[in-house]
């Protein structure tokens, strides 16, 4: 699990950091509201702890942004705004929880989980890109409706590609991501787990290499050979 925590408090931000990563989580931490916004656009999390007075972009702000994007990341805000009008405000703009300060690290725990553990169940259903779906907990891929088998690796790899169809996934964020795996991922590991999906998956999808940068999943492009 991931967790991204948003608090110019440098204090409290490594408090948190420190109890969420006890319970399991890999956390970053972000100061800056401006900053935190760059990270959401090119960056995945299973969850976002989010202050609401951050420098430079209101937490609302950055909020209402990742909303707009259509990410559904679970949101915790946490803030001193803790008035009924800023609850409700933060609520409407689409945050899932709200906790005001001053409040028990432990309850920040227990509300963290709550709130994975509730996005996974309602995110337990199938992806789709192209004639492909990845049903959950399987260990085949759907192509033309048709179990296509893959490796372990093969599939966290292709999950996290559909969950980022449309944006550009880095060899650096896929290692990341699976790296809480049994075994050591390399940068050569990632190009040979792509070169396997490809050959399984065929033209059924669109898997890019953009070179230096990383791979682009998209069904807009299926009519582009991959590189």
């Amino acid at each position: 699990m991931k967790a991204l925590v948003i608090e110019d408090n440098p204090n409290l931000a490594t408090s948190i950091a420190t109890v969420l990563g006890e319970a399991g989580f890999q956390v970053e931490t972000c100061d800056d509201g401006q900053a935190a916004e760059q990270w959401l656009r090119h960056l995945s999390f299973d969850l976002i702890l989010l202050d609401l007075g951050l420098p430079n972009l209101d937490g609302i702000h950055v909020l209402r942004r990742l909303r707009a994007r259509q990410d559904n990341t679970p949101v915790l805000i946490i803030s001193a705004r803790d008035d009924l009008d800023q609850r409700v405000l933060g609520l409407e703009e689409g945050a899932d929880d709200y906790l005001g300060k001053p409040f028990s690290l432990v309850e920040v725990v227990a509300r963290a989980k709550a709130l994975v553990r509730r996005a996974k169940q309602f995110g337990e259903k199938s992806l789709h890109c192209g004639d492909v779906e990845l049903p959950p907990d399987s260990p085949a891929v759907l192509v033309n409706g048709e179990p296509v088998t893959l490796h372990r690796r093969e599939r966290e790899v292709l999950e996290y590609l559909l969950i980022n169809q449309g944006r550009l996934v880095s060899k650096a964020q896929l290692i990341d991501r699976l790296s809480d795996l049994d075994d050591a991922i390399t940068p050569s590991a990632i190009e040979t787990y792509i070169s396997r999906l490809r050959k399984k998956l065929g033209d059924s999808i669109q898997l890019r290499t953009v070179r230096g940068l990383g791979y682009l999943l998209d069904t807009q492009l299926l009519d582009t050979k991959p590189h």
